[in-house]
């Protein structure tokens, strides 16, 4: 069969090259006149679920910080902070419909995206709110961390080897392969963490990005003021956003953001040394 098709193809080079071409335009039109639609929820893994707990999928612990995705962190922050019954998976292979970290199982249900998460574990577990404007102020707050800062953040973030290097131990590279594939994970996973940053914010000279950081920074520095937490003595939601963002890229490696954190924002580093001692007194070995 692979003979005859390879005869048709140097008899009739042109028959042939008109007929991929005709497949391919094929293709693309049904592509324009097809709607887009969501991908459907993967089946989910644990069977044997216990009524009422969290199944925590995310990626495997660091040795000096909980977790290298902030949205993991985040979650487990909430189910800590409120008494949430929860496990955690760790894996290096499973992902949410929307081919992300974390995703949760709560009663038999698949629930993606740590946004939709929190929202879902709100709802279930009766989480109380702030007051009405403190909840609307602490929501804009939780979208700046997670979809400003957190850009600012992997863009200094992938310019690092050691990023790449812990990365690939998460996936559970061999050792001696990690050197490398660094410079091939700077190209593809970096230049895509470049690309979605400069989507998300803009593409910008590194004085200015440093003045982005700053900015955004003194936006929760002021929030702060004095107090334990962002809005007062106790942790809430938005608290985990904020930590969540900053630990995963302070306690495990030394950046650019290091300095600033240390240098600039004294209070801020504070803030996440009373939010890891509360949350996490056992978790971290700096």
């Amino acid at each position: 069969m692979f003979d005859e098709a390879k005869a048709f193809v140097l008899s009739r080079p042109l028959t042939f090259l008109a007929s991929a071409g005709a497949v391919y335009v094929a293709f693309k039109i049904k592509k324009f006149f097809t709607l887009p639609s969501i991908k459907p929820k993967p089946g989910i893994h644990k069977f044997d679920y216990k009524p009422d707990t969290v199944y925590l999928y995310q990626f495997r612990r660091l040795k000096n910080c909980p977790n290298m995705s902030p949205f993991c962190m985040k979650i487990e922050i909430i189910c800590r902070v409120y008494g949430i019954n929860y496990e955690v998976i760790e894996n290096a292979k499973l992902r949410s419909r929307n081919g992300t970290l974390p995703f949760i199982e709560l009663n038999g249900k698949h629930i993606s995206d740590s946004d939709l998460i929190e929202i879902r574990l709100r709802q279930h577990f009766k989480i109380p709110s702030l007051p009405s404007e403190q909840e609307a102020h602490a929501t804009a707050l939780t979208r700046m961390a997670d979809n400003h800062l957190f850009h600012i953040l992997m863009r200094y973030h992938c310019a690092d080897n050691i990023f790449y290097k812990t990365f690939l131990e998460l996936l559970d590279f061999n050792p001696y392969i990690i050197p490398l594939a660094i410079p091939f994970m700077k190209q593809t996973i970096g230049g895509q963490i470049y690309k979605n940053s400069t989507s998300a914010i803009g593409d910008f000279e590194p004085e200015e990005l440093d003045e982005l950081l700053h900015r955004d920074l003194k936006v929760f520095e002021t929030v702060l003021e004095d107090k334990k937490f962002l809005f007062g003595d106790q942790i809430t939601p938005v608290d985990a956003a904020f930590f969540s963002q900053l630990a995963a890229v302070y306690y495990p490696f030394h950046t650019h953001i290091t300095e600033v954190l240390e240098k600039d924002f004294p209070k801020i580093l504070e803030f996440c040394e009373r939010v890891k001692s509360q949350v996490y007194p056992n978790d971290f070995c700096v």
